[in-house]
This record gives structure tokens, sequence and C-alpha cells, in this order.
């Protein structure tokens, strides 16, 4: 993937496949916590919970980040707590801000 691609910071895109990642680890009972994620990672507990929630963020947020490589306007920790709204809210709080 080029350094640049489309204007997105890669460090967003690869927080996103880490949490997509992390999430996947959990679903399958490859990890039983967050706690094991931080521990495996040498990271700590509250980053990888912080990073696991842009794994929740709504399709079409995702959609336009990934696919469309449309630039947030927001930080990386704005957008986890972005993921705590409805998605029908999200597009507008991740992309408006600028």
């Amino acid at each position: 993937m080029p350094a640049n691609d489309g204007g997105v910071d890669p460090h967003v895109l690869k927080a996103i496949a880490r949490a997509w990642s992390w999430r996947r680890k959990l679903e399958t009972g490859a990890v039983g916590t967050i706690q094991d994620i931080a521990q495996a990672e040498e990271i700590s507990d509250r980053y990888v919970g912080r990073i696991l929630r842009l794994a929740y963020l709504a399709p079409a947020v995702l959609e336009k980040i990934l696919i469309a490589r449309v630039s947030p306007a927001v930080s990386l920790k704005d957008m986890a707590t972005i993921a705590d709204l409805p998605w029908a809210e999200q597009e507008a709080e991740v992309f408006s801000h600028q």
C-alpha cells in the first residue's frame, strides 16, 4: 500500500486493520480478553480497548475511509469515541469537522 493512498493517513488504515484483527481474535476465541491481546502485543489494555472500538464504526464510515480513501477530519482517538454513537450519526462526526 502506498504511504499516501488517497490522502488517508496510513496510521489510520493500520489502526482499523488492527482493530478488526483483534475483534476477530476475540470473536473466534483465539484470545479471551483485551488484556490477553495487550500482553501479547506488549501494549496497554487501555490502548487495545480504544483501538478496538474502531472495529465498530458504521459501515458507511469504514467504506469512505477504506474504499473511497476519504480522510477522516478527526483523530483516531476521536474516531474511537465516535464509534459509541449510533451509526446514523457517525459519518457526519467523522468527516465534517474540517
